[in-house]
């Protein structure tokens, strides 16, 4: 089966030029070849004959037709193109002039009952005619091919010495222009580059008041405090609830390792009392956005200095059905305690690489 994937198109993309053959017609004929052999011998019988088409070659026939014919004919088929990108007297393939040779092996008993055979080689020629002019754009570029050719050949022998066949070429073509289009060109499907972060805004700098544009937010505030930049995220805008900072992530690529890594420190204000957990995790989807697996790691309130320090979670091996992946920092409060957390966490400088296959 073929080797395809699905690719969510993002804003820019990639274009190159490249050659490519386009199919401009094709049609199938048949050439009758009658032919009269005589044998170097007198014969019994014919055995068999082997048949076969050899030199096969084909020459397309161009026409050029005035401006006010070309839009008539044309328009129907490509109502934008041809008008605003060619000039008037265009070509147009209207025939096909295929030849080649009927080559064959006749095999033939003769008086002595002994099986002989010779060869002989019939040349022939055969018109094809379109069924309506196509245009092309250079006719340099226009080429004939060949696809399923085929041979029927019956025969008669009418004397010992004289052989009458006639022989069926079948024979299809395509008339096959080379030319230079735009495509898109997708990523690999293997979407693992090594040191990559696959993260957007992995600093938190783009902000709308307390809400990160390209981060999903919960209790969350921006922070002049940062490690790198101008910003970071704060987790508790309200320090007794809970709070988070989070993000779809389409590019994960099945059977790998990932490591998502990010900074923080607590602010622990004139009188802390700081009860939370702070939590990494990520979660794998399938294309139907069913929960497909869980991997997290917490660190408690302790282990949070109040200077900037790096923690990291490793995760995988991606399930082969996965489809996105959530990536979710959180700080984790106790509800309604007697004495609630008045601690908060700066988040900044977020990465979620791909480290290779297991």
């Amino acid at each position: 089966m073929p080797i395809e994937f699905m690719f969510a198109t993002p804003e820019t993309l990639r274009c190159m030029k490249i050659k490519v053959p386009v199919v401009i017609a094709e049609s199938e004929a048949q050439v009758v070849v009658d032919s009269t052999a005589h044998l170097p011998e007198l014969a019994k019988k014919v055995d068999h004959i082997d048949a076969s088409v050899r030199d096969l070659e084909a020459d397309p026939v161009f026409v050029h037709e005035s401006e006010s014919t070309w839009n008539m004919s044309i328009k129907k088929k490509w109502p934008h193109f041809f008008d605003h990108h060619l000039p008037a007297g265009r070509a147009f393939v209207k025939k096909v002039v295929v030849h080649g040779v009927l080559h064959k092996q006749i095999y033939y008993v003769n008086q002595e009952d002994q099986v002989k055979h010779f060869g002989e080689d019939i040349p022939f020629t055969k018109t094809i005619e379109l069924r309506e002019p196509e245009p092309v754009i250079d006719v340099d570029e226009v080429e004939v091919q060949f696809h399923s050719t085929r041979v029927d050949l019956t025969w008669d022998l009418v004397r010992p010495s004289r052989l009458q066949q006639t022989g069926v070429v079948i024979v299809r073509v395509k008339v096959v222009e080379q030319r230079q289009v735009f495509v898109a060109v997708c990523p690999s499907p293997e979407m693992c580059p090594k040191d990559v972060n696959i993260l957007r805004d992995p600093g938190f700098e783009q902000w709308v008041g307390n809400t990160p544009l390209l981060w999903g937010s919960t209790n969350v505030f921006r922070s002049d405090l940062a490690r790198t930049g101008s910003f970071a995220a704060g987790l508790g805008l309200d320090p007794a609830l809970p709070a988070a900072v989070f993000q779809s992530v389409n590019r994960v690529a099945p059977d790998n390792m990932y490591r998502l890594c990010f900074w923080a420190q607590k602010l622990t204000g004139t009188a802390p009392n700081c009860d939370f957990t702070l939590e990494a995790q990520v979660s794998f989807f399938d294309a139907g956005g069913n929960l497909i697996d869980t991997q997290s790691q917490s660190w408690g309130d302790e282990q949070v200095p109040t200077t900037f320090r790096q923690f990291c979670l490793n995760v995988g091996p991606v399930a082969a059905n996965t489809s996105f992946a959530l990536v979710r920092i959180a700080m984790q409060v106790t509800a309604g305690a007697t004495t609630p957390n008045n601690c908060q966490v700066i988040i900044d400088d977020a990465s979620l690489v791909c480290t290779g296959g297991f």
